[in-house]
């Protein structure tokens, strides 16, 4: 008799390691499996600018707030710049692990830092410092982190400790939250802004640069070369009923990020209308 297959659980490792061929996901990836052993998993990368704990939350929100996997899916999240402590570290320590589960079932480990959680906060059943070290290494999500992943992942909430939700800051608004492939930069501001200027040009300030954009209906809503600026493809759905959504800058045919310095995640975006 032929036994029943068992879909996977899908493990989600976003970090800012560098690109993916860094070595750092090759040997977090490889600790990780280990420390799995005897589950039936499937882990993916995903890398993040270095530092940016906006683009980090971002990134975490859009794909664990929309996920449909529920308890099939798992978040291993890891970019700590250690700015919670600007002094000299002992023994390498940073930022805390905590544990998430969100209300639609899936469950997120992630360090603590800048906004990591901040998107994922309001989506959260609870928020929960993890039992494990925080020193010792200087390469935490190796060497100490998948352990206590994997005890999690098999069903031992026991190393779980207190709750940590006031320590997650709150969603960030009007800033650069991530920039894709193509230099669309991802902000979150809500698109309704817009609807007054709908059609007109306005004068975009981000990092320091400026340049005209049109407030289009959409971001394909411009002649190939022009910038534009419209509700993009991003967005989520809270418990409370609350839809989010962001808004992009674009430059149609061309990479808007470049144009404005390629801007890290926490910038704010300023705009008004020409005259």
């Amino acid at each position: 008799m032929t036994p029943e297959r068992k879909d996977p659980t899908l493990v989600y490792v976003i970090a800012d390691y560098g690109d993916l061929h860094d070595l750092a996901f090759a040997e977090v990836t490889q600790r990780l499996y280990y420390e799995l052993t005897g589950l039936q998993t499937e882990i993916h990368t995903f890398a993040v600018p270095a530092f940016d704990t906006f683009a980090t939350g971002f990134t975490l929100a859009q794909t664990a707030l929309n996920s449909k996997l529920g308890a099939r899916q798992k978040f291993f999240v890891n970019t700590a710049p250690r700015k919670d402590d600007l002094t000299p570290r002992t023994r390498n320590a940073g930022e805390g692990f905590v544990y998430a589960k969100l209300v639609n079932g899936v469950e997120i480990c992630a360090v603590n830092s800048g906004h990591s959680l901040a998107f994922v906060k309001e989506a959260a059943v609870e928020i929960r410092q993890i039992k494990c070290d925080v020193h010792g290494s200087q390469f935490r999500s190796r060497d100490i982190f998948p352990a206590a992943f994997g005890a999690i992942l098999k069903g031992d909430y026991s190393i779980l400790g207190e709750d940590v939700r006031d320590c997650v800051p709150d969603f960030p608004h009007d800033v650069i939250c991530y920039t894709d492939g193509y230099g669309n930069m991802k902000c979150s501001m809500d698109p309704e802004r817009l609807t007054p200027v709908k059609n007109k040009h306005l004068i975009l300030d981000i990092n320091g640069r400026v340049q005209v954009a049109k407030a289009a209906d959409g971001i394909f809503g411009v002649a190939d070369g022009e910038y534009c600026i419209s509700a993009g493809s991003s967005g989520w759905t809270y418990p409370n009923g609350k839809t989010v959504r962001f808004t992009e800058v674009v430059k149609r045919g061309g990479n808007a990020a470049k144009t404005f310095g390629k801007p890290p995640g926490g910038l704010p975006i300023h705009w008004r209308a020409t005259e």
